[in-house]
C-alpha cells in the first residue's frame, strides 16, 4: 500500500492576484488528495507563493522562505517548494542562493506542483526548476477554493502591456492575456452558487481587458454579464487606468447598482513631467477629466488611488502639485509609496534620484493630507443608514462585529465596526452609522438582535 501523501501547507505573499493563484493551487492539491493544513509546522510539504514586485517584497519572500526552511530541521517538513514571481524573476539563481528549496515553479507553472510533489514523494527524480515562457490562457479554467465564504477575487487577465518605467511586472508576468469571458462567467457562477456575495474584479489593468486582440469582448460587456448572475450582490472594480476608462464604463458605473460605487484609480502622480518620466500613458488633464466625469454622475462614486513620491526628477514644485491635488479631496482612500529604484527597470538608471529622507518626508505629508480628506468624507455618513456586508467577529475585539460598506474594499481600505446588533456573516444588511474615525466607521443594526456582550 503506497505511503499517504504528506500534509501540505501553502503560505501566500503579495497581492490579491497572488491570492487567486493560491486558491487555484489549493483546488489542485485537494483534487490530487493532498491533505492540507494552515499550520506549516505540522506540514511535510510547505509551498511558498511569492511576490517579487519590488525589492521589499523580494526581501519578505526570501525571509519567509528561509524561516520555513528551518522547519526541515525543527519541524515535519520534508519538501520545500517555491512558486510565483520570485522563481520567475530570478530563475535558477534562486536555487543556488537557497539550496533548501526542493522545487521552484514560475508564475504560470504552479499547476505542475501536485504532480511534481507526488513524484518527489515517490522517490522519482524531478527537475528542481520549472519556469518557462509565461502562458496563462488556460489557467482561469482552474476552479478556486475561496478563502472566505462570501467575498472573492475574479482575475480577468494576467500580465501587462503598460511598461511603466518603474515597474518590473511586464518582465515577470509577460504581456497581457485576457481570459475568455465564457470561462470567467462559469467561474463567477460557481462562486455565486458557493455563496459568494461580493466579487472583486482584478488584473494588472482591468481597463485593458480584451484590448490586446481585436474583436475580443472588452470590460463593459463582461461586467454586464457578471451583473446578471443571480446571487452576486456586489461587483467591485480594482486597478482601472484613467485614460482607458471609457464613457461606456462610466455610464455603466452610474446605472448598474450591482457595481459598487467605488473605483480603484491608480494615478501615481499629477505632474505631467513626472508622468512622462514614469512612462504613464495618462496626462494630468486626462486624469482630471476622468475624475470630473465620475463625480458628475447622479450616483456618488468613491475613488481610491495610489501615488508614488520621490520619483527621479521630482522637484519641490512637482511634489506640491501632487499634494495640492490630493488636498482637493478627490479620493476617499489613498496609498502613498516612496519610489524604490528597482534593478532592471528604466527608472533605476534615470538621473536626479531623490534622497530617501526627502521621499519619506513627502510620503508622510501626502498621508497626513489624505487622512484629513478621508475623515471628512467618512463624516458625511454619520446618521445615515447604508448597506453593510457583515464579515464576522472583529479581529480587534470579540465584542464587535466587523463589516464593510460598498466603498470599502477588502484588506486595503477601512472597515465598519458594528457596535450594536447582530447579523450572520456573509449577509448584507442596512446599518446606521453613528461614528466616523480616521479610516473606519461605526454602525448599529437597529432591526437586528443585540450583540451578546456577556
Amino acid at each position: 500500500m503506497p505511503e499517504p501523501l504528506p500534509i501540505t501547507a501553502l503560505v501566500t505573499l503579495g497581492c490579491p492576484k497572488n491570492q487567486v493563484d493560491a486558491e487555484q493551487l489549493l483546488q489542485l492539491l485537494t483534487a490530487a488528495r493532498f491533505p492540507l493544513t494552515a499550520r506549516p509546522e505540522e506540514a511535510g510539504i510547505i509551498i511558498v507563493n511569492t511576490c517579487a514586485f519590488i525589492q521589499p517584497a523580494v526581501e519578505e519572500s526570501l525571509e519567509t522562505i528561509l524561516e520555513l526552511a528551518e522547519l526541515k530541521n525543527t519541524g515535519s517538513c520534508r519538501y520545500l517548494a517555491v512558486a510565483g514571481c520570485l522563481p520567475q524573476r530570478y530563475g535558477k539563481k534562486l536555487l543556488e542562493e537557497v539550496p533548501e528549496i526542493d522545487l521552484a515553479v514560475g508564475t504560470s507553472s504552479f499547476p505542475l506542483l501536485p504532480a511534481l510533489l507526488e513524484k518527489l514523494h515517490a522517490g522519482i527524480p524531478v527537475a528542481r526548476f520549472h519556469a518557462g515562457t509565461t502562458n496563462y490562457a488556460d489557467l482561469t479554467a482552474i476552479p478556486q477554493i475561496c478563502s472566505q465564504p462570501y467575498t472573492a477575487y475574479l482575475k480577468i487577465a494576467e500580465g501587462c502591456n503598460n511598461h511603466c518605467s518603474y515597474c518590473f511586472i511586464p518582465q515577470i508576468k509577460g504581456p497581457q492575456t485576457s481570459f475568455a469571458p465564457s470561462l470567467l462567467l462559469d467561474k463567477a457562477r460557481r462562486m455565486a452558487d458557493y455563496g459568494i456575495r461580493e466579487l472583486n474584479i482584478i488584473a494588472q489593468d482591468i481597463t485593458a481587458y480584451g484590448r490586446e486582440r481585436p474583436g475580443q469582448s472588452t470590460l463593459v460587456p463582461l461586467l454586464e454579464q457578471l451583473a446578471a448572475i443571480d446571487g452576486l450582490s456586489w461587483l467591485r472594480l480594482l486597478y482601472a487606468y484613467p485614460g482607458k476608462i471609457t464613457d461606456e464604463l462610466i455610464t455603466l458605473l452610474g446605472k448598474e447598482e450591482k457595481i459598487c460605487p467605488y473605483l480603484d484609480l491608480p494615478i501615481q502622480h499629477i505632474s505631467g513631467h513626472i508622468l512622462q518620466r514614469m512612462n504613464r500613458h495618462d496626462q494630468p488633464e486626462t486624469i482630471r477629466q476622468t475624475i470630473h466625469k465620475l463625480q458628475s454622475l447622479g450616483r456618488t462614486i468613491h475613488l481610491r488611488s495610489t501615488v508614488i513620491v520621490g520619483f527621479p526628477g521630482e522637484t519641490d514644485h512637482d511634489f506640491q502639485l501632487l499634494l495640492d491635488f490630493i488636498a482637493e479631496g478627490h479620493f476617499t482612500y489613498l496609498g502613498c509609496f516612496p519610489y524604490w529604484p528597482e534593478t532592471g527597470t528604466r527608472a533605476a538608471s534615470l538621473d536626479q534620484q531623490v534622497e530617501d529622507r526627502v521621499k519619506e518626508e513627502r510620503c508622510r505629508a501626502i498621508m497626513t493630507c489624505q487622512q484629513e480628506v478621508t475623515s471628512r468624507q467618512l463624516a458625511v455618513y454619520r446618521g445615515k443608514s447604508i448597506p453593510l456586508l457583515v464579515e464576522g467577529v472583529s479581529s480587534e475585539t470579540e465584542l464587535l462585529l466587523q463589516s464593510r460598506t460598498s466603498f470599502q474594499a477588502p484588506d486595503i481600505d477601512g472597515v465598519t465596526y458594528i457596535t450594536d446588533g447582530f447579523a450572520t456573516p456573509g449577509t448584507i444588511i442596512n446599518g446606521k452609522i453613528h461614528e466616523a474615525h480616521e479610516y473606519d466607521l461605526f454602525a448599529e443594526l437597529p432591526e437586528a438582535h443585540p450583540l451578546d456582550h456577556d
